[in-house]
C-alpha cells in the first residue's frame, strides 16, 4: 500500500532531465532529439521531423475547437492559479501530457482568455515553470504559449533557448511576437539559429524593417531543410529582391541567395510560386544577365536550364504572364541570354566535377544538369555505387537508362550487393523510413523502373514481394503488371500465392489477386498454394 501510495504521489517530471536543460546542454548545435522521444512516439509507425507535426497542422489543417479535454485543462488551471500547490500542478501536468497541444493550442489560449477564474500572476509563474522545468514536450509547449499572453522580456533567454530546437520554435516565435517590446529584433536573432520548420515559422513572422534583415532574407533566408518553396516568395518580397538585383553591384552571396529563391519560385508547391510574384519579369531578366558573368557552378547552370524551360514553355500560363508584366520581347531576349550562357564550353567540365564532388547537394545539381544537357554520367555514378552500394539516389538515376545492357549490369550488381535475404523477411506494414531501411529504399529505386525492362530482375522482384516495406511490394507488382506473364509466371507464381496468404495490406492482396486471375492462376489454386 505504501508503494502504491508513493507511486500515486510521484510527480511525472521527477527523475527526468527537463527539456530546457537538455537543449541548453547541447550548446549551439541542437540535434533534434528530446528526452521524451520514446514515450511520445510509442506505438507510432512514423516519427515526424522536429517541428513537422505542428508545421503540417499550421500550414495544412484548420484549428480545432475546444474539446472536453481542453475544458478539463481550464478547470484544473483555475484551481492551480487560485491556490497553487504541487498536487494541483501535477494534475495540470498530467492533463497536458495527454492533450494534443499542436491541434488545440489556439482553443486552449482562447479558453484561458475567457476563463473568469484564472489568476494572471500565478498563471505566468506556472507557465514559466512548465516551460523551464517540463520534461514532456506538450507541457513545455503549453508553458511557452501561455507566456505569449504576457509581457515576457524576463523569459527571453528561456524562449530563445527552447526555440533553438525546431520542435519549439513556433511556440517561441509566437510568444516573442506577442510579448516583447523589441519582438522583431529577438525574432531575427532566433531565425538565424534554426534551419527546418523553425526557420519557416520565424521567417514567415519576421518584419523586414531594417536593411540588415532585408539583406539576410535575400542571402540566407530562403534555404531550409524542409522545402525552400515555403519561404521563396516571402524572402523575395520582404527582401525586395527586384531592387537588390538591379543595383550597380551584386555580391556573390546575394547572387547565390537569388539563385535559391528563383529556383524555389520556379518549382512552386505548397506556397506562392513565380507566377504569384509580381516582380518576376524584372527579377528573372536581371538574374539571367548577372548569370552571364557570375554563373559558374552546377547549381547556377541548373537554374538557367530551368529558366530556359520556363521561358520556352508553350503552356497557357504564358497567356496570363503576358498580361502581368511580361512582354514577348522581354521573354525572347531573356531566353536568348539563357542560350548564350548554356553555349559556354565550360559546362561539361563543371557538371562532371559536381558529380564527382562527393557533396550530396552539389552532386544533385550535377546530375540534374547532366540529364538536361545529355552528358553521360552513368559510368561515373555506377563507379561510385561500387564503392558504396547503399546510395539509393544513384540506383534511381542509373535506372533511367534505356540501355538494356547497363540495366542488366546494375540489376546483377544489386543482386550481389544488396542484402536481399534480409530485405525479404516477410510482408509487413513498414513505411521504410530511417537508416534501418536504406537497403529497402535502394531496392525500391530499382523496382519502380523495372516495368520498362521486361524479364530483368526477377530475383529483386521476389525479394520486394517479401519485404516488410509496403512500397517495395507495390513497386514489385507494378513491374509484373507491366510484363507479359510468360516472363515471370514460372518463377514467381508460387511467391505471389505465398505472399497473398500472409500479406497484411489489403491493397497489396487485391493487386496480387487481380494479377493471378488475369494470368490464369485461379483463386482456388491460390488459396491452396498451387500453380
Amino acid at each position: 500500500m505504501v508503494i502504491l501510495f508513493n507511486q500515486a504521489k510521484r510527480m511525472p517530471w521527477e527523475g527526468r532531465t527537463s527539456i530546457y536543460d537538455h537543449i541548453r546542454q547541447q550548446g549551439g548545435t541542437v540535434d533534434g532529439s528530446l528526452p521524451d522521444d520514446e514515450e511520445f512516439w510509442a506505438g507510432s509507425r512514423m516519427r515526424w521531423v522536429a517541428g513537422g507535426l505542428d508545421g503540417a497542422l499550421g500550414h495544412h489543417a484548420a484549428p480545432a475547437g475546444a474539446s472536453e479535454d481542453v475544458r478539463e485543462l481550464i478547470r484544473l488551471l483555475v484551481k492551480l492559479t487560485r491556490k497553487p500547490g504541487a498536487l494541483k500542478r501535477k494534475a495540470v501536468y498530467e492533463q497536458l501530457m495527454k492533450l494534443d497541444i499542436g491541434g488545440s493550442i489556439d482553443a486552449v489560449l482562447e479558453e484561458i482568455r475567457q476563463a473568469p477564474g484564472i489568476e494572471p500572476e500565478p498563471l505566468f509563474y506556472e507557465a514559466k515553470w512548465f516551460a523551464e522545468c517540463g520534461a514532456h514536450r506538450n507541457v513545455v509547449k503549453f508553458g511557452m504559449a501561455v507566456l505569449g499572453l504576457f509581457r515576457n522580456e524576463a523569459a527571453k533567454d528561456l524562449l530563445l533557448t527552447l526555440g533553438r530546437h525546431e520542435e519549439f520554435t513556433l511556440y517561441a516565435a509566437v510568444a516573442i511576437t506577442n510579448g516583447m517590446e523589441n519582438s522583431n529584433d529577438v525574432l531575427f536573432e532566433l531565425a538565424q539559429t534554426v534551419h527546418g520548420w523553425g526557420k519557416i515559422h520565424t521567417v514567415e513572422r519576421l518584419q523586414p524593417d531594417t536593411p540588415e534583415i532585408r539583406a539576410w532574407l535575400l542571402r540566407y533566408g530562403c534555404p531550409n531543410s524542409i522545402m525552400d518553396e515555403y519561404l521563396a516568395c516571402i524572402c523575395a518580397r520582404n527582401g525586395e529582391l527586384h531592387e537588390a538585383l538591379s543595383a550597380s553591384r551584386v555580391d556573390d552571396e546575394l547572387f547565390e541567395g537569388a539563385t535559391d529563391i528563383i529556383q524555389a519560385l520556379l518549382h512552386g508547391g505548397p506556397a506562392e510560386d513565380i507566377d504569384d510574384y509580381e516582380f518576376a519579369p524584372q527579377v528573372v531578366t536581371d538574374y539571367v544577365l548577372l548569370a552571364e558573368e557570375q554563373g559558374r557552378t552546377a547549381k547556377h547552370l541548373t537554374v538557367i536550364l530551368e529558366l530556359r524551360e520556363y521561358l520556352d514553355a508553350s503552356d497557357e500560363g504564358w497567356v496570363q504572364r503576358l498580361t502581368a508584366g511580361w512582354t514577348e520581347e522581354r521573354r525572347q531576349a531573356t531566353a536568348g541570354t539563357c542560350e548564350r550562357i548554356l553555349s559556354k564550353p565550360m559546362w561539361q567540365e563543371v557538371v562532371i566535377g559536381a558529380v564527382k564532388s562527393g557533396s550530396p547537394a552539389e552532386q544533385w545539381y550535377g546530375v540534374s544538369a547532366a540529364r538536361r544537357l545529355g552528358v553521360d554520367i552513368w559510368q561515373e555514378l555506377f563507379a561510385q555505387l561500387t564503392v558504396n552500394p547503399l546510395l539509393d539516389s544513384h540506383y534511381l538515376e542509373l535506372m533511367k537508362s534505356n540501355n538494356s545492357m547497363r540495366i542488366r549490369e546494375l540489376v546483377d550488381f544489386a543482386g550481389q550487393k544488396l542484402p536481399l535475404a534480409e530485405i525479404a523477411s516477410g510482408p509487413g506494414e513498414e513505411m521504410g523510413f530511417g537508416e534501418e531501411f536504406v537497403a529497402h529504399r535502394c531496392l525500391s529505386s530499382i523496382l519502380q523502373n523495372l516495368d520498362r525492362h521486361e524479364g530483368i530482375g526477377l530475383e529483386l522482384i521476389a525479394a520486394g514481394l517479401n519485404s516488410p516495406v509496403v512500397n517495395n511490394r507495390h513497386m514489385a507488382l507494378t513491374a509484373l503488371e507491366a510484363w507479359t506473364a510468360a516472363s515471370w509466371k514460372a518463377r514467381l507464381s508460387e511467391v505471389l500465392v505465398q505472399v497473398l496468404a500472409v500479406d497484411p495490406d489489403e491493397s497489396v492482396r487485391e493487386r496480387i489477386r487481380s494479377l493471378l486471375e488475369e494470368n490464369g492462376i485461379s483463386n482456388e489454386q491460390a488459396a491452396q498454394g498451387e500453380t
